[in-house]
């Protein structure tokens, strides 16, 4: 009989598990000296941030010739000795190339305790003359500078121009001053966006229609009669009559004590006698039409007119528009008026011929007043005074 046998059970195994618990390594040598160097370097910052060998004690401003340097100085914060490691010198560059001359300029530091500020002004194209100060104005018509009568440049104490959007602050612009203008060294320029500056708008005159003379009684000689030939230009007999000349107060001579320095300008003057332009100022913008036309009328010389006159002097107001006038005073030549579409500047150049024609023909000595009134067509006669 056979036997079964059956298997042996076996306890089942019971594992036991024990929590381990590790240690922590602690800080190795690199860790502690990386912490140690950190703290040295965080102290390092604080200790030169208040250390007195890297308080800013010396500027070099270069370019600077219609702006104040006392400006700059104060913008830059000379006066705190501000930390060279803190100079915010992108900030101060911002608020120096909203001074009314500067196109563009650049703010380095130099360790220990220099900053160089390079400025690169505003080039001028024209005196705007108004009231008793002669501006300059650049190539858009933005007045930006002073100069005196002999054409020296007069460093502004003109604050920053206000933003597009930002209200002026008349602490910010104080009042131009007559200081003598500092030689300075050439410009070092670095490219730096410039704002849009604060227009102050101009309306342009409307053309006027040119101003006749009275016609003398009976027997006076010199009636103006019409151009035979149509499109051209012609004078007409002049009127022997002074007192049909108009009033027009002449043009202030220059000073004769007034001496040109190394860096004076000879640029064209206008005078702005205009009431809409009594308030310009630094900052402001003559309008298109009257910068355009006051330079070329401006630009002439007296070889341009054959005159023998000493100089010429423009003048700008609301009755006549431009007239140009013989220094000393003798003759007057009414321009007139100009605007953009309807009595264009590109009439001038007729104008000036007319104007040498009349002076070659009736005698520079016995003109008094010429009326041109010159236009692209139609027939055009101009009229003159003598004297």
């Amino acid at each position: 009989m056979t036997g079964h046998v059956a298997p042996s059970r076996r306890p089942s195994a019971q594992v036991r598990r024990t929590s381990v618990k590790r240690r922590s390594p602690g800080l190795n040598f690199t860790q502690i000296l990386a912490v140690g160097l950190i703290a040295a370097f965080a102290s390092a910052i604080v200790v030169v941030g208040m250390s007195p060998t890297f308080a800013v004690r010396n500027i070099q401003i270069h370019g600077a010739t219609f702006t104040d340097e006392a400006v700059v100085r104060s913008i830059v914060g000379m006066d705190g000795k501000p930390n060279a490691f803190g100079l915010d010198s992108s900030g101060i560059a911002a608020t120096l190339v909203r001074l009314p001359a500067v196109e563009s300029v650049s703010v380095q530091v130099e360790l220990p305790s220099t900053v160089v500020v390079n400025i690169v002004e505003r080039k001028p194209r024209l005196v705007w003359a108004i009231g008793s100060r002669r501006f300059v104005v650049d190539e858009n018509g933005l007045i930006f500078g002073l100069v005196d009568t002999a054409g020296n440049p007069i460093p502004s104490a003109a604050g920053p121009l206000p933003t597009p959007g930002e209200e002026g602050d008349a602490t910010d612009s104080p009042e131009a001053t007559d200081s003598p203008a500092d030689t300075s060294s050439p410009p070092m320029p670095t490219a730096s966006p410039t704002p849009e500056p604060t227009a102050v708008t101009t309306p342009t005159a409307k053309p006027k229609a040119t101003p006749k003379p009275t016609h003398t009684k009976k027997g006076a000689t010199g009636k103006a009669t019409p151009s035979p030939t149509a499109g051209q230009s012609a004078s007409a007999e002049p009127v022997a009559n002074p007192s049909l000349v108009p009033s027009l107060v002449p043009a202030p001579t220059s000073d004769s004590a007034a001496e040109s320095g190394p860096g004076a300008l000879a640029l064209p003057v206008v005078f702005d006698r205009r009431a809409t332009d009594a308030h310009l100022d630094l900052g402001g913008v003559v309008d298109d039409v009257s910068l355009d036309a006051g330079y070329r009328i401006g630009s002439l010389t007296t070889s341009d007119l054959g005159s023998r006159a000493t100089a010429l002097a423009v003048v700008l107001d609301d009755q006549h528009g431009f007239t140009l006038s013989s220094v000393p005073q003798g003759w007057v030549a009414d321009f007139g008026f100009y605007a953009p579409t309807v009595r264009k500047v590109t009439i001038i150049p007729t104008q000036v011929r007319d104007l040498g024609s009349a002076l070659a023909k009736w005698g520079e000595d016995k003109v008094g007043w010429v009326f041109l009134v010159s236009d692209v067509g139609g027939n055009q006669i101009n009229t003159v005074i003598l004297r």
